[in-house]
């Protein structure tokens, strides 16, 4: 009887995502140190140990959601979307501070807050609790319009900012929340496919265009048989058909310093020495690192200061030029048993909040990482999103944290409904 208690109250904090989440802590503050160990400033004044401060913080943070009942974190959805919504509008019209022709933060003089992030967390609570008794489907159309007014506030204002990159993190979150919120994958390949059909217009291959079309065309045939609305498979036909021919309008919507960015991912070499300089230069960090790197704090392109930014967007660089292959490999391994027992949660309980709020911070996590990770191998166009725990930053390492916290919170929680 007594050991079948010890193991319920095991089974209420998961160790095993503790101890991968410290992990990944503990390499970003090295790689954090090696990245800037040239520094000549007093330690409290590095960005390592304002990285432990940060982490530190925000595990205390972590520490104080777990223990928030689901029903009073429920209560709070409404106060902090409101509040996100305040400091976003805040940090665009009245006190931003920009950096690099973007305002994202404001200055709160120890500290630089910003607030897309902490709209990241606002915008995921108020999305599942709301998806949590109101699913959606394609057979009911009006349940999609609270939805999407929750979702196209935020990300307007944060599109303005603008911060492209940050924006495109909501749409994930909304995509994965549909998902689990009543939509099949058939659907869930319908809503993405206007995008789809803007990046294979612009596609220089026939062969592409073709097969799109005739995915198309069965996606329109499985509707018919599914005898959905006609309204809706006449608007599915008109949208990719419009989206078809709006690439070129879709690019003239992009700031001119994101048209460089893509125009520099697809040949790095029109500017080696402008926009397409970070690219070559993470490549050349990475590719220099070889099986097993060329040891901690000594990396050419990061001590001689050729890798730009080389503590936060591109700290995989870091990693890939001083720990070689291998370094590279061994943090994929933590990420993705990192992913595994953070989504294991929802199997747990059958309670849909739980379930989107689990799904939701692993989707923003598994974003930015694949983003990233993409960026520093030039297979994706250069963006602001860093590294989960290893990049530098303070409002991202707290919103780090309070992910890890709601984790944790929906599987102890949990047991105790």
């Amino acid at each position: 009887m007594s050991s079948g208690r010890f193991l319920d109250k095991s089974l209420k904090v998961d160790w095993f995502f503790l101890f991968l989440t410290l992990c990944l802590m503990v390499c970003g503050v090295l790689l954090v140190y090696s990245a800037t160990n040239n520094e000549k400033v007093v330690f409290y004044e590095t960005f390592w140990f304002r990285q432990i401060i940060y982490f530190v913080c925000g595990s205390a943070i972590a520490a104080g959601i777990v223990f928030l009942r689901l029903d009073w974190l429920k209560r709070m959805v409404v106060p902090m979307y409101v509040a996100a919504l305040i400091l976003l509008v805040v940090v665009l019209f009245f006190a931003g501070d920009v950096v690099k022709g973007a305002g994202r933060w404001i200055d709160l003089g120890i500290f630089k807050l910003q607030p897309s992030e902490f709209a990241k967390i606002a915008y995921l609570l108020t999305i599942s609790y709301w998806l949590s008794r109101h699913p959606v489907s394609l057979f009911k159309l009006k349940s999609f319009i609270v939805p999407m007014l929750l979702f196209i506030v935020p990300f307007a204002l944060v599109l303005k900012q603008p911060d492209l990159s940050t924006a495109l993190v909501f749409i994930a979150v909304t995509y994965v929340g549909f998902f689990f919120a009543g939509l099949t994958l058939t659907d869930m390949f319908l809503l993405a496919s206007p995008l789809l059909s803007v990046l294979f217009s612009h596609s220089q291959t026939t062969m592409f265009q073709v097969l799109w079309g005739l995915l198309i065309c069965a996606v329109v045939f499985s509707l018919v048989r599914r005898r959905l609305p006609k309204i809706l498979t006449i608007l599915f036909l008109v949208v990719n058909i419009f989206a078809g021919y709006a690439s070129s309008m879709a690019w003239n919507m992009l700031q001119p310093h994101q048209q460089k960015r893509v125009n520099t991912f697809l040949d790095p070499m029109s500017d080696p020495l402008g926009d397409g300089y970070q690219v070559l230069q993470s490549l050349t960090a990475i590719g220099s690192g070889g099986l097993k790197g060329k040891g901690f704090g000594h990396g050419t392109q990061t001590n001689l200061a050729f890798l730009p930014e080389e503590h936060t967007d591109f700290i995989f660089s870091v990693l890939g030029e001083q720990f070689g292959f291998m370094g590279c490999a061994v943090i994929l391994v933590l990420y993705f048993l990192f992913l595994w027992r953070a989504t294991s949660t929802c199997k747990l309980f059958s309670d849909p909040f739980i379930t989107l709020i689990t799904m939701g911070a692993s989707t923003i996590f598994l974003f930015h990482i694949l983003v990233n990770i993409a960026m520093t191998i030039g297979l994706m166009p250069v963006t602001g999103l860093p590294l989960p725990f290893l990049s530098y930053g303070g409002s991202f390492a707290l919103t780090c944290m309070v992910l890890v916290g709601a984790i944790l919170c929906m599987r102890f929680q949990g047991h105790r409904q």
